[in-house]
């Protein structure tokens, strides 16, 4: 399965985005623990090109595609903003950046998902996470 979309730039639609990957993850009996992996990352990686890409923007929008195989789940999103080196951001496990509102999201994904690149000047994420099947 593979699919592209274009999203208005509306948080409001995170989850409607979300349920339908999750529910296709369901089908080829993924996991529950990769399941939430690959969700927690997707929304992250979703708000974050809406919020920090472009800064809340009605009028841009956000490029969702999803290749999904037996094994793998492959996302790719892309805002219209200016991009970002994410290489320079700081870390949201040193001290003064602990209890700050913000900043997790590329942690989070990096560290749930088994491949995260930044491609496109940072516009764009591509994030792959390799699953198992449910034991029968």
């Amino acid at each position: 399965m593979k699919q592209k979309t274009s999203i208005a730039n509306d948080s409001n639609l995170l989850k409607e985005v979300s349920k339908d990957l999750i529910s296709a993850l369901k089908d080829k009996e993924v996991v529950e623990e990769i399941i939430f992996d690959i969700h927690v990352a997707f929304e992250e990686a979703l708000r974050n090109a809406m919020i920090h890409g472009n800064k809340n923007d009605p009028d841009k929008e956000v490029s969702v595609e999803i290749e999904l195989s037996d094994d793998a789940v492959t996302i790719c999103i892309e805002d219209e903003g200016e991009g970002f080196d994410p290489d320079k951001l700081p870390d949201p496990t040193f001290g003064e950046n602990l209890l700050k509102e913000s900043g997790r999201g590329v942690y989070l994904m990096r560290h749930l998902m088994d491949e995260v690149e930044h491609e496109n000047d940072g516009r764009k994420v591509v994030m792959k996470k390799l699953f198992e099947k449910k034991h029968l």
